[in-house]
């Protein structure tokens, strides 16, 4: 299948993109509980989209079918699964982390099956999906799979990580099928609810309120600036960047390019991931890097065969 290099070259950003983010939640979620982190994110991220789409006069979205989709992707594509890593991550590490979202792909694919004209699953993609997810677990390696745990936390957090991946796959074909509407304001639209859902257990658990506090030691919201600057770093970064543009990336590529196609990228997330230690960290190339990046390009090339 020919791809124009438009897609691959907004599946990379996408990827270069999301690949900080779990770093930076392990960061935030040291300081701020998970609603919180998760309505941050949300809040700054339609605070940045809204303007943008009425300067670039974006027609909000109408009817109440697209609302209705509109409402869905912002649980389960924001909501949930948001919420669900920033909790899991406590108990479990980043690399364990990306194994787990690995599974992505595959869940796609096979939703994509049923409902997506066009995504018939086929022994080749199937084939190339495989040898993807064959090159996650080489390029972590297997002292990251030592850290699976049956212990009730590990469990726990392993458990929310997967139903993330899983809620990922399903909003991704509710977002293919869903009525034409302007990425941009739908994007916004998607953060807003998610910040409106958010927010009463963000108050509950962490002081948006006059009760609670942020974390321990800060009373109300107005001290935020109380943060260390390498949370308050991780939150701008989450919620303009990981969440508010990419989900714009999201929306167009999903829309133009299929649901199957968009999935990869948790297949080059870890990718970069090992390319921002080695520029950015002194870290050094090692056997299984090169053997992971061979088989994920191999099972990309292999599932966009027709």
């Amino acid at each position: 299948m020919h791809r124009p290099l438009t897609h691959w070259g907004l599946l990379v950003l996408l990827a270069m993109i999301w690949g900080v983010s779990f770093a930076f939640t392990s960061i935030a979620v040291k300081e701020l509980s998970p609603a919180t982190l998760v309505f941050l994110r949300n809040l700054l991220a339609c605070s940045l989209l809204f303007p943008l789409a009425l300067l670039f006069r974006r027609q909000m979205p109408r009817g109440a079918r697209v609302w209705a989709y509109i409402l869905t992707m912002s649980l389960i594509g924001n909501l949930i699964p948001f919420s669900l890593i920033s909790w899991g991550q406590q108990y479990i590490d980043s690399a364990l982390a990306g194994i787990l979202m690995a599974v992505m792909p595959l869940v796609t694919i096979v939703l994509a099956h049923f409902f997506i004209q066009g995504e018939t699953l086929t022994r080749t993609k199937l084939v190339g999906f495989s040898l993807g997810f064959i090159g996650i677990l080489v390029l972590i390696g297997p002292q990251a799979l030592q850290h699976l745990s049956f212990n009730s936390q590990a469990l726990l957090g392993q458990f929310a990580v997967l139903t993330a991946a899983i809620c990922y796959g399903c909003n991704t074909i509710i977002a293919r099928r869903k009525p034409a509407s302007d990425p941009w304001s739908t994007s916004a639209s998607i953060l807003a609810m998610g910040a409106m859902m958010t927010f009463p257990i963000a108050s509950m658990t962490s002081g948006f309120g006059h009760a609670g506090t942020l974390y321990p030691g800060i009373p109300t919201f107005s001290t935020i600036g109380q943060l260390s600057e390498s949370v308050l770093i991780a939150v701008a970064v989450l919620g303009l960047m990981c969440t508010g543009i990419a989900t714009v990336i999201y929306m167009k590529l999903v829309y133009m390019a299929g649901p199957s196609f968009v999935s990869l990228i948790n297949y080059m997330i870890p990718v970069w991931a090992v390319i921002v230690g080695i520029v950015f960290m002194g870290e050094q190339l090692q056997i299984n890097h090169f053997v992971a990046l061979a088989l994920i390009l191999v099972g990309v090339g292999v599932s966009q065969r027709t």
